[in-house]
């Protein structure tokens, strides 16, 4: 790719401008501040992008609303000539693309055309500044070394740049021998903690054992807990199963019963019509046989024979619903006798204020489990109070035993002066007495006065005393403040008990302070709400069957005046009813047939009717297994309450079966349920000895801790070691991608260093004007005719670098991606030197276009002298 137009709408200083570029070398000459700084950032800005503005950072935007931006022309092999348009306020800033062809295209085709050009590319490899050489001139010799390999390899100081500041980051975590490092204090600090918690831990010889006892109590406690949970269910599930015996027996005697119905509800109803019907001429023989046996003194035309009929029709009527009321009548009690079962089973609940059950024993749980925890805590406490309560007694009595053993610290006796006396007599002798005793004398006097000076030597040590009265604060410490969470404690478990009353009280459940007491209340609430249900539908059936009887009551107000109706029941009224129609049927048989001879013709007739009607329906009796017709009511009656106890095996096996899974006697429930509160009262007690021996652990584990020293130190262990963690974690990364950016440079020095050193070299030669010039690259090091370069002067320290960024792009010359632009890279050049750059963009033009931007005019004469093109930039006012 190489530049051949710039077209600058508005860019810096530059305005309405274009710049033609050659396809190889050329020099853009302008005096300092001209624009060819501006120049090449908008080059930068058309490839790739406008930059952002800086607070310290040139800012391009033109001052006077100009359009912001340009047009750019390349050729490319590939696509030809390009013309890359770009505005900063037209498409977000994106580069429109035309190409030769009349196409057009968008920032991601500019991206593909240049790829793998980009802007880091671009400034680093090919852009030479003199900012990069000065970045490299004092650096020390290692450093200098890597930075030549890396431009070699490379084309540019980054990969020697990423190694150092790497190398950097994972020194400055943690060195061998450092001690200022973060790595290394932080596992000073691990290390020295780790030294205070094994001292303290080697004081507290007893400590992790006293816990491990501790925990294996815990979990003994939490599986009697567990084992005391599941005996309170079995004893819930038996108290219910002994609440709900009657019921389970009758439904055990229902299973055992066999309910299945004797022909189908067709056959039935056809039972009964013939039924009906036979009833009917069994009552015409009757009345027949009445009237043969007492025609013959009937008065035929009494106003109550009239009455009937009047009436008849009627009373037919009446006495054909006979079946049906009685019916209803055996209904009704029974509904009574059930309502009267059920209401004699001792709920003390009503339907105006019905309780509200839990819907599980689920909801139990969760409204007592507070309370559960709080009577744990409250036991806990309890138990820690009494312990500690026993040590403080104890200590208490330790003092006290041990003051009375000294009565000395209270009443120390008083000191005789005889130590004072005797040395007091025996200074004044000597001065009586000649030389030879005097000195004996003098000797006996301080004797008598160190006698005297000292102090009294106590069989006790008040060290000790007060040592043990310490103990015996700290004791009564403890008590105090274990006194103040009990007392706390017990507030909350009362308010907890209070909320729990306001729930019972809200449901309209008894109050009960078991958790196991109020899930017997609640099953009975269940039940009772089940059983006012079905009393409920059984009351309306009630009513529905009691106002049909006062219907048919209604219906023999018309009888009153001819038959004694009054203070008789519904079925005393149907039985009179019938004995009325008997008589009067008799005087209507009396006055129809005078003849015995007719009378016995129509009863003979009646009884053929009746063997007709039992031959025709002898197949539903055999199917339905009767013999006689007189069988047919006690059959229909029976078929009734087989429906009546299908439909209570149905209701009990939904309520009660449930609560039965295997069968079993009361006896037994009563015998497991005694055997169950025996071992509840053990498990109790085992379970409060195993709360007291944990308990006692923990309190001597506190005691151990009381000084917060070692848990406070296990703390900050966790903590500093988790900041060891996160520091090796950063240094192992950086230490491993540092080594495999050295494993790369060393692969590419072996593979590619050979031939950039050649071709380094020989621009070297060029540069230096000297045939014989070498550049080496040995054990990792380059040299300059084996002379190392760090020795060389800035001049040609500048001519190394030189020499090799143009080796690199030598070896890249197949795939020329970008044009070479530099930007005065020789301020430490000699006249001599500048001519040699010169000869060498001559040359390097061939494979590379090259715009070299500068403001020497020493060097316009050198490129004026190998004929190479210069233009000038003559710069506009802003």
């Amino acid at each position: 790719m190489w530049i051949k137009k710039a077209e600058i709408t508005g860019f810096g200083k530059w305005r309405q401008q274009t710049f033609l570029f050659e396809p190889k070398n050329q020099l853009v000459y302008g005096l300092n501040e001209a624009g060819k700084s501006t120049l090449y950032q908008f080059i930068q800005a058309m490839l790739f992008g406008f930059p952002n503005k800086r607070k310290k950072g040139q800012d391009y935007t033109p001052e006077d609303g100009s359009g912001y931006g340009g047009r750019l022309t390349i050729a490319t092999a590939k696509y030809g000539q390009v013309t890359i348009e770009r505005y900063k306020n037209k498409n977000k800033g994106k580069a429109i693309v035309q190409l030769e062809d009349g196409q057009q295209g968008s920032e991601e085709l500019l991206e593909t055309m240049l790829y793998p050009l980009n802007q880091d590319l671009f400034q680093q490899v090919f852009t030479f500044q003199q900012e990069q050489l000065q970045q490299l001139e004092y650096l020390q010799e290692d450093a200098l070394h890597d930075a030549l390999v890396s431009l070699g390899l490379s084309g540019s100081n980054q990969l020697f740049e990423r190694k150092g500041s790497l190398q950097k980051r994972y020194e400055a975590i943690y060195k061998p021998r450092g001690r200022k490092q973060t790595l290394n204090q932080a596992l000073q600090s691990w290390q020295a903690l780790q030294q205070k918690i094994r001292q303290k831990e080697a004081q507290e010889a007893d400590f992790q054992s006293l816990v491990r006892q501790a925990d294996e109590l815990q979990m003994q406690v939490s599986q009697q807990e567990s084992m005391h949970q599941k005996a309170q269910q079995e004893q819930l599930q038996l108290e219910q199963q002994r609440l709900n015996w009657n019921n389970y027996a009758e439904y055990v005697a229902l299973q055992e019963l066999d309910l299945t119905p004797r022909g189908s509800e067709e056959a039935q109803q056809q039972l009964q019509d013939f039924y009906q019907e036979y009833q009917q001429l069994n009552k015409e023989l009757e009345k027949l046989q009445q009237a043969l046996q007492r025609h013959s003194g009937m008065d035929q035309h009494s106003a109550k024979y009239y009455f009937y009929l009047e009436h008849e029709e009627k009373i037919q009527q009446l006495l054909e619903q006979k079946v049906a009321v009685l019916r209803l009548l055996d209904e009704e009690q029974r509904l009574a006798v059930q309502l009267a079962q059920q209401q004699s089973a001792g709920f003390d609940w009503t339907m105006e204020e019905p309780p509200v059950p839990f819907p599980d024993n689920q909801g139990i749980s969760k409204l007592f489990s507070p309370i559960q925890q709080s009577q744990k805590q409250v036991e806990e406490q309890s138990i820690r109070l009494q312990i500690v309560k026993e040590q403080r007694d104890q200590a208490e009595a330790v003092l006290n035993q041990y003051e009375k053993q000294h009565p000395e610290l209270f009443n120390q006796p008083k000191r005789k002066p005889w130590g004072w006396l005797l040395a007091g007599a025996a200074l004044i002798a000597a001065f009586l007495l000649p030389a030879p005793w005097r000195y004996g004398l003098v000797v006996l006097a301080v004797a008598g006065i160190l006698w005297g000076l000292r102090k009294p030597n106590l069989t006790v040590s008040k060290e000790t005393w007060q040592e043990k009265l310490g103990q015996l604060d700290i004791y009564e410490g403890q008590l105090a403040e274990l006194e103040g969470k009990l007392s706390q404690q017990q507030q909350q478990q009362q308010r907890l008990y209070q909320q729990v009353q306001q729930e019972l009280h809200r449901r309209r459940l008894p109050l009960r302070e078991s958790e196991l007491e109020i899930q017997q209340v609640n099953q009975a609430a269940q039940q009772f709400l089940a059983q006012q249900e079905q009393q409920t539908d059984w009351r309306k059936a009630q009513q529905a069957i009691h106002q049909e009887l006062l219907k048919q009551e209604q219906e023999f107000t018309f009888l009153q005046e001819w038959l004694p109706l009054q203070e008789k029941n519904i079925s005393e009224k149907f039985a009179a009813l019938e004995q009325y129609a008997k008589e009067m049927e008799q005087i209507r048989f009396a006055q129809t047939y005078q003849e015995n001879t007719m009378l016995q013709q129509r009863m003979n007739e009646t009884k053929k009717q009746q063997q007709v009607l039992i031959s025709q329906h002898q197949p539903l009796l055999q199917q339905l297994g009767l013999h006689y017709p007189a069988e047919v009511p006690a059959f229909l009656q029976q078929q009734q309450e087989l429906k009546q106890q299908q439909q209570r095996l149905q209701d009990l096996t939904k309520t009660v079966a449930p609560l039965f899974p295997k069968s079993i006697s009361l006896e037994t429930i009563e015998d497991n349920l005694r055997i169950l509160r025996g071992q509840q009262q053990t498990n109790q007690e085992r379970l409060r000895q195993l709360q007291e021996q944990e308990q006692r652990l923990r309190l001597q584990i506190d005691q151990l801790q009381a000084d917060g020293t070692l848990d406070a130190w296990y703390q900050q262990a966790s903590q500093q070691k988790a900041v060891v963690t996160q520091l090796l974690k950063e240094y192992t990364a950086a230490k491993l991608e540092s080594q495999l950016l050295q494993d790369i440079a060393t692969e590419l020095s072996e593979q590619q260093l050979p031939e950039l050193m050649k071709q380094a070299s020989r621009y070297f030669q060029v540069l230096t004007d000297y045939q014989q010039a070498r550049l080496d690259f040995l054990d990792g090091t380059v040299t300059v005719n084996q002379r190392p370069v760090y020795s060389l002067s800035t001049g040609t320290k500048d001519q190394v670098i030189m020499a090799i960024r143009f080796a690199y792009l030598a070896i890249q010359k197949s795939n020329p991606w970008c044009p070479i632009i530099i930007d005065d890279g020789w301020l430490h050049y000699d006249h001599q030197r500048k001519r040699q750059l010169a000869k060498l963009f001559a040359e390097f033009s061939k494979d590379y276009q090259i715009i070299c931007l500068s403001s020497d005019q020493e060097m316009v004469s050198y490129y004026q002298e190998l004929h190479q093109p210069v233009w000038e930039l003559k710069g506009v006012s802003r």
